[in-house]
């Protein structure tokens, strides 16, 4: 009962979000693109940070991360200054953003335990911040996410806006490139909703499928999916390299944060995860050794 009042509030808060967005989106007309997904991004978080603080929870910012670049991408692809862009890449951009975007949303809706459980990354924060957490809340959990989600989405920005070179071979490698990234992705976390969902030991730790090649799949599969929209607006412009400052944030905080923060946490509570952690590696792959 409680899981499914924080799915309705979610809902709620989210169409209050796409209304808002739609609204500020129209507002902004004539200015760029650029500064008007500013203004939307940073409008429809406000609101989702007004509703979590009114819940006492930050996580319902969380679907945010794969449900904006969907809204994002769309409003580029049918601005008027899109009007040079390639269609055909345009459309292909648009349905590997969509498939992303609405996997992880999937995913995450299977995996949300409700409103009543707290990320363990927001609980440290609040611990650590005490009495300033509602700032931080606000700009730590919120706006700056936020702000670094709109600077990834730069790396489709030339695919999808200001590019004009014709479909070519860069743009069918980038296919299947960010086709195996989303694949790769949707494959682990298949296998870990799997493995939780047995009745196991506790600190047990999934070493099977692609968990035996790296210790954070999931996390390749994301920032490979980033890359691969870069290579798209290759395609489009080979002189919009500023774009890959999209895919680099994401690798960077991947790989500075997410990945080292996630590891800490296991090898504190889980003697097999270290043992774990000195066997595989953790986002480069490498074949398991034979037993």
């Amino acid at each position: 009962m409680m899981r499914r009042t924080g799915q309705t509030t979610m809902l709620l808060a989210y169409l209050a979000t796409a209304l808002l967005a739609v609204i500020v989106w129209q507002l902004g007309s004539g200015e760029a693109a650029w500064l008007r997904t500013l203004t939307t991004g940073l409008a429809g978080t406000g609101l989702l940070w007004l509703v979590g603080a009114l819940r006492g929870n930050p996580s319902v910012f969380d679907p945010y991360w794969s449900i904006a670049p969907i809204g994002v991408a769309m409003a580029w692809a049918y601005d008027p200054a899109s009007a040079g862009a390639c269609v055909i890449r345009q459309f292909v951009v648009l349905c590997l953003v969509c498939a992303w975007g609405m996997r992880l949303t999937y995913h995450w809706w299977r995996t949300f335990p409700g409103l009543e459980h707290e990320d363990w990354r927001y609980t440290d924060m609040r611990r650590a911040s005490g009495r300033l957490f509602p700032a931080v809340n606000l700009v730590v959990i919120h706006f700056l996410p936020t702000l670094m989600l709109l600077l990834a989405c730069a790396a489709m920005y030339p695919a999808l806006v200001t590019g004009t070179r014709d479909w070519g071979l860069l743009d069918g490698f980038a296919s299947l490139w960010t086709l195996a990234a989303i694949g790769l992705e949707a494959r682990a976390d298949r296998e870990m909703r799997a493995f939780r969902a047995r009745p196991r030991e506790a600190g047990s730790v999934y070493e099977a499928g692609v968990w035996a090649w790296l210790r954070h799949p999931n996390y390749l599969g994301e920032l490979s999916f980033w890359w691969g929209l870069w290579l798209f607006s290759m395609a489009a412009d080979p002189d919009a390299a500023w774009s890959a400052a999209g895919p680099a944030v994401i690798t960077a905080m991947l790989v500075l944060y997410s990945a080292p923060a996630l590891d800490r946490r296991m090898a504190q509570r889980s003697p097999t995860y270290r043992e774990y952690m000195a066997r595989v590696p953790s986002l480069l792959p490498r074949r398991p050794a034979r037993p």
